[in-house]
């Protein structure tokens, strides 16, 4: 007799488990689904940034650093859609005269292998959108000027897209479309 009263014990306690394992469940999924509809659950998105025109520059011939060994490069612009491209060309001086400095700056053993290149892509990238957004008049566009340790900061980080040079800024990508060293 006592072996009945247990047995019917534990099936009353046995039927309670899997009503409150059902009910945590519904708790649980009206919760997701309530944060879900007021938008908590998900990052606001930012405007996608897209590939607009290329820019080819003329011709660089530079010394590099140490003096014993010379650039000469072709180097090309990849800007983001919507980019005007008379903000380019009226900034065209600017934009070689920065190119040029980044390039000066550099050895040969700097320059000669692919991270070299790359993160010189990278430098150039974070010089000349630096130098643009520093250049822009028009103050709906304006954003706090870029720090020279904010452009280094530009040039040694890994952008988001691995295909790109920078995540932001008028330049996208650098293409080195001529590329010899002596």
């Amino acid at each position: 007799m006592a072996e009945q009263a247990e047995a019917a014990a534990g099936k009353k306690g046995g039927g309670k488990l899997p009503i409150l394992i059902v009910l945590a469940l519904v708790l649980g999924a009206g919760g997701f689904f309530a944060m879900k509809m007021k938008g908590g659950g998900e990052a606001k998105a930012e405007p996608e940034v897209k590939l607009g025109k290329i820019e080819e520059l003329d011709e660089f011939l530079v010394n590099l650093t140490g003096g014993t060994s010379y650039l000469r490069a072709r180097i090309a612009l990849h800007l983001a859609e919507g980019t005007k491209e008379e903000e380019i060309k009226a900034n065209l001086p600017a934009i070689r005269d920065a190119i040029i400095l980044t390039l000066t700056n550099k050895t040969l053993r700097e320059v000669e292998t692919l991270d070299g290149k790359r993160k010189l892509k990278r430098e150039i990238a974070a010089k000349v959108n630096g130098l643009l957004e520093g250049l822009s008049h028009d103050e709906s566009k304006k954003k706090k000027k870029k720090s020279k340790k904010d452009e280094e900061d530009a040039a040694d980080a890994e952008p988001e897209n691995p295909d790109w040079d920078s995540d932001t800024g008028p330049v996208l990508k650098v293409y080195l479309t001529d590329f010899a060293t002596q």
